[in-house]
């Protein structure tokens, strides 16, 4: 890519002005900035409030409203030019880390650090679910963990733009638990994620008919 954007310290992901970058700026702590290159079709779903940086910000807010770990933005959703062209920008908070897929592929983890993350990612699905809200895209690879020398690790939600309201927690709660688990049944090798930990946790605080209303939707949709 011929275009880099002032202080990236490197590319996280890109096709083409749709890109995400790490930025650091002297004297500041490290960024995640996000361009969308502007359409006219972008520009009409950003004015109705639907564009993907709308809902990333409208995600991240809910999520943050609700007390539940995601990256705070910073500034924008903006429109502003690169190379004479119009892209909307974002700019959030960056956390360290790898994403839970990552993490789990590397092959170096302790067993007692796999189980802290199945945990607390059951745990997330539930705080999501009884905050009124489902995300519809919530992947191992929509999941960071932060680590740390001297405490369990922390997981993040770093991409939040499928956060949707619902109102029924068993719903909620089984169409994450489907979603998370779509890098194992697509093939990865990623089974030591320890899935009956994540949905205990996921289910721990549900009434019993809440629990039997998740199981049911869970068995008739068996896992490979």
């Amino acid at each position: 890519m011929s275009w880099t954007p002032d202080h990236a310290v490197s590319v996280l992901k890109s096709d083409g002005l749709r890109s995400v970058w790490l930025v650091q700026r002297p004297g500041e702590e490290p960024r995640t900035v996000k361009f969308w290159p502007v359409s006219s079709w972008m520009l009409v779903k950003h004015a109705m409030g639907i564009s993907q940086p709308i809902r990333q910000d409208r995600g991240c807010r809910r999520l943050r409203g609700a007390g539940i770990d995601t990256p705070k933005i910073v500034s924008g959703p903006m429109v502003t030019s690169v190379e004479g062209r119009r892209v909307i920008r974002l700019e959030l908070d960056h956390v360290p880390g790898r994403t839970v897929l990552e993490h789990l592929e590397c092959g170096s983890v302790d067993a007692a650090a796999v189980s802290e993350v199945a945990r607390q990612v059951g745990a997330l699905v539930y705080s999501i679910a009884d905050a009124g809200f489902m995300h519809r895209d919530l992947k191992l690879s929509n999941i960071v963990v932060e680590e740390f020398d001297d405490a369990p690790p922390k997981v993040w939600v770093i991409d939040p733009v499928g956060v949707r309201q619902c109102r029924n927690r068993s719903v909620a709660i089984f169409r994450m638990l489907e979603r998370l688990d779509v890098e194992i049944r697509s093939g990865r090798d990623v089974a030591g994620i320890g899935w009956s930990s994540v949905v205990r946790e996921a289910m721990r605080p549900l009434s019993p008919s809440e629990r039997r209303a998740v199981l049911s939707m869970l068995r008739a949709r068996p896992r490979p």
